[in-house]
């Protein structure tokens, strides 16, 4: 987990305030109609406040964009480990991560207006890094599902980046260009997915198996 998260300290907690009211200016006036003033204005602060914690507006957009994907993150892997069942888990996961742009709607309209920032074709990615330990967290859960038995997978990387290219597109569909009907096809898309992943040999849960 970053340091901005875990950081209690008044550095921290200014840090957090200063990418939060870049969030918020940012999603309501876009990248470039936002100055650095505006920012400033928001947090009740000297302009030059601000530069203590980014060199430039540019800099300060990637900082705040970052923050907010790196919550997301947390959020997610937060929800997944209130089960201890592999399958309940990569459930919880998935969910969790998918519905988190329900109650971001500074995120959205951020996305919505730039976004490349979450590309789902390759080419450049402003967050590789990022991108890469949500693929990380996939596999890692897939792992721990394999270990307890419950999944059967021959690659587990290549599953993580295959579900992980899924969830860019739908995430794309369903909160940047706002198609309706992307939530249940999310559900069954995690549903098939879940199934794939599943080991023939690890006992169905009461109910799955199709009997009354």
């Amino acid at each position: 987990m970053s340091e901005i998260f875990t950081n209690s300290g008044k550095a921290g907690r200014t840090q957090r305030a200063v990418y939060e009211a870049a969030l918020d200016v940012f999603s309501e006036f876009g990248f470039r109609k936002t100055c650095m003033e505006d920012i400033a204005r928001r947090l009740g602060l000297a302009v030059g406040t601000l530069y203590r914690y980014a060199d430039d507006k540019q800099d300060l957009y990637r900082k705040s964009v970052r923050y907010a994907f790196e919550r997301w993150q947390s959020t997610a892997e937060a929800a997944a480990l209130a089960s201890n069942d592999p399958l309940e888990r990569f459930r919880l996961l998935c969910t969790a991560a998918f519905r988190h742009l329900e109650g971001e709607p500074r995120l959205r309209r951020i996305l919505a207006g730039d976004p490349a920032l979450f590309p789902v074709a390759e080419g450049a990615d402003p967050f590789e890094a990022i991108n890469r330990r949500s693929v990380d967290i996939l596999e890692r859960f897939i792992r721990e599902g394999e270990a307890s038995g419950a999944f059967s997978v021959a690659d587990p990387r290549m599953a993580a980046l295959v579900i992980f290219s899924l969830y860019q597109l739908l995430i794309e569909k369903a909160y940047v260009e706002e198609k309706a009907g992307e939530a249940a096809l999310f559900n069954q898309g995690l549903e098939l997915v879940l199934n794939g992943l599943k080991s023939r040999s690890f006992p169905p849960k009461a109910g799955e198996n199709g009997n009354k």
